[in-house]
């Protein structure tokens, strides 16, 4: 049965530990004291939010206000929630602020997560990154993988210039594959091979080859 809270009317601030009874809309808590039930509001200055079944300390102010404080006790497993009405900021002007927790941090936001340092480092054991679409602006980038598998539908690069250093080379073009450039050379130390069902070679002006043996047929 719902016991309805009373209000104590005083000439002086009291304070008294009880247990939270009910929780309603709007922050509403009922808190049974030893001198009655109480209906309170959680004080500002109290982030852990009180569940039912907490003791609690409670104060009373001469207008008949009631607060709760802090929580002082949790019988139950429930995780203790740190909660603000408005904006919440933590400002250190020295030291060093680190969360570390044993089994996992989460950080979940409905908008947008904003990360600003001098310096960001991140070492982990296994990543993954899941995101719809991803824009990366820098100076320079420097990468060092033992190796790199990359899968997509489409690819587009555009780069004033590109250099690229491998010990093999292969590539596997199972349709169409096209160079369009002003100029093209290639260079082997060994042997050169050209080869395909058909092979066409044209030239506008000139085709030139040279060597000390040239076999054709």
């Amino acid at each position: 049965m719902r016991q309805l809270a009373r209000v104590r009317e005083q000439k002086e601030a009291f304070q008294e530990s009880g247990t939270v009874m009910e929780t309603g809309d709007g922050g509403a808590l009922t808190v049974r004291t030893e001198s009655g039930m109480y209906g309170a509001r959680r004080a500002f200055s109290c982030l852990v939010e009180p569940m039912v079944g907490d003791v609690v300390l409670l104060s009373g102010l001469p207008g008949g206000q009631c607060y709760v404080l802090a929580v002082l006790e949790r019988e139950s497993d429930a995780p203790a929630r740190l909660v603000s009405e408005g904006n919440l900021e933590v400002r250190l002007p020295r030291g060093r602020f680190v969360v570390a927790a044993q089994e996992g941090v989460d950080l979940v936001s409905a908008q947008e997560v904003s990360v600003t340092a001098g310096g960001v480092r991140v070492h982990a054991t296994e990543g993954n990154v899941v995101v719809r679409q991803l824009s990366v602006l820098g100076a320079f980038v420097r990468a060092e993988f033992d190796r790199i598998k990359v899968m997509a539908e489409s690819c587009d690069s555009v780069f004033d210039r590109m250099l690229q250093r491998v010990k093999r080379s292969y590539r596997f073009v199972e349709e169409h594959d096209q160079v369009r450039a002003a100029q093209i050379d290639y260079v082997a130390q060994n042997n050169a091979s050209l080869r395909g069902e058909n092979t066409l070679i044209t030239a506008k002006d000139l085709i030139k080859v040279d060597g000390e043996q040239i076999h054709l047929g």
